[in-house]
């Protein structure tokens, strides 16, 4: 008789483990989001009403209206990309029994992987945005010079977090239950499905938008699954993130940042993405279709060069 919770080599069929990334990502995630978002309102209200950052109704002041929104908004990201981190990486120990190493958290050559990653990241960004100025439908704002927030830094630290976060989640643990189907194209497929849908709620998201995390997420599986380990990926992620909005002041899967570039949308979203930012942008398409194309490439290159 067919044992409906094992396969034949007595494994957790794949089916069962990746329902634990789905029970991890939608419930016991949010609610420890919701629980630590509720213990801090509660232990920081009477301080920052004593403080005067609150008024007497517990209302926040005008003059403390940046400070609160962009510390709340860049401590709410960390906290929540930490504790969803946490879970996976917990789940993979003791539920799963995997290692770091089989997670792709391992080598010898983790901080160069994370700096080429970087590299890789800036160097598309770049041609992705300088792609859609050359459309004209986005524009640097004349005479605006360039800007030097303080919050910089900040979302730098945001973005090295949902760097590891999402990476550890999409390409750690949801790849690494998926590997013992050994079909290469359902490892990176299906997490880049899953990268692309958690994506739906953010702010002016749209069907381009979703296809272009879609490709994002086949490229950062690629990476992982070639290379075997997650740090191309994370070095990736972060530059990604941190240069559209934060250099070029685009928005960022919708989130709007500091930046040091003031950039004005003058065209149709679909050049320039829209409210939500390149990843909205057919520009993003050509570019992600060409580093997939470029990378299975690479790597087969390099898999010929090894024989």
């Amino acid at each position: 008789m067919r044992n409906l919770f094992k396969n034949d080599r007595n494994q957790v069929r794949w089916g069962y483990k990746l329902a634990s990334f789905l029970l991890i990502q939608e419930i016991l995630g949010p609610i420890a989001i919701i629980l630590v978002s509720v213990a801090l309102v509660n232990l920081l209200f009477p301080i920052l009403q004593a403080s005067g950052v609150l008024d007497g109704d517990g209302v926040l002041r005008m003059e403390y209206a940046e400070v609160f929104e962009n510390s709340w908004f860049i401590a709410g990201m960390v906290i929540q990309n930490l504790l969803l981190s946490l879970f996976f990486l917990g789940a993979w120990k003791y539920l799963l029994r995997g290692s770091a190493r089989s997670m792709g958290l391992a080598g010898r050559t983790r901080l160069k992987e994370l700096g080429v990653g970087f590299a890789i990241g800036v160097v598309l960004i770049t041609i992705v945005c300088g792609g859609i100025y050359l459309t004209g439908s986005a524009r640097m704002m004349a005479g605006s010079g360039l800007q030097f927030s303080p919050w910089l830094a900040g979302y730098l630290l945001m973005f090295v977090f949902v760097g590891f976060g999402e990476e550890i989640a999409f390409r750690g643990y949801a790849m690494g239950t998926l590997r013992q189907t050994e079909k290469d194209w359902l490892i990176v497929l299906l997490p880049a499905v899953l990268f692309g849908i958690a994506h739906s709620t953010n702010a002016n998201f749209s069907l381009m938008g979703c296809g272009n995390i879609i490709l994002a997420g086949i490229l950062l599986g690629l990476l992982a699954l070639k290379s075997g380990h997650l740090w191309l990926g994370i070095g990736f992620h972060i530059s990604w993130n941190f240069f559209q909005g934060c250099v070029f002041g685009f928005g960022v899967s919708g989130i709007s940042t500091p930046s040091v570039a003031v950039t004005e949308l003058t065209g149709s979203p679909l050049l320039n993405g829209g409210a939500f930012g390149p990843e909205g942008s057919i520009v993003s398409t050509v570019v992600l279709l060409a580093a997939i194309a470029a990378t299975l490439w690479w790597f087969s290159e390099k898999r010929e060069l090894g024989k």
